[in-house]
C-alpha cells in the first residue's frame, strides 16, 4: 500500500487530521496535504468538517455560558458589595454638592 493510500484511508475513512496522519505515516504535512488537494471530494470533506467545528463549538459555547453566567448578576461577594458601596458613595457626594 502505498503513502498515499495511506493518507487517503486514514483522512476520509478515519478521519483523522493531517497532522495525525503525518504522524501515522511518516510524511510532512504539506506533503499529504498537496496530495489530498488533488483529490476531488476534500474539498467537500474540508467543508464538512468545518461545518461540524462550528457546531461543537457553538454548542461549547452555549454550554459554558449556562453553567458559568446564570448567577453571574446574582451573587453578591465582598468585591459586589465594595463596588455598590463606592458607586453609592460617589452618586451621594455628588448630590450633596
Amino acid at each position: 500500500m502505498t503513502w498515499q493510500e495511506q493518507a487517503k484511508a486514514l483522512f476520509f475513512i478515519e478521519k483523522k487530521t493531517i497532522k495525525e496522519v503525518s504522524q501515522d505515516i511518516y510524511k510532512s504535512e504539506r506533503s499529504i496535504r498537496q496530495y489530498l488537494k488533488t483529490l476531488p471530494q476534500y474539498k467537500k470533506e474540508r467543508e464538512k468538517r468545518k461545518t461540524e467545528n462550528r457546531e461543537k463549538r457553538k454548542a461549547y459555547q452555549r454550554q459554558w455560558d449556562r453553567e458559568n453566567r446564570k448567577n453571574r448578576y446574582n451573587r453578591i461577594d465582598a468585591e459586589s458589595l465594595r463596588r455598590e458601596h463606592d458607586l453609592a458613595a460617589i452618586i451621594l457626594s455628588k448630590e450633596k454638592y
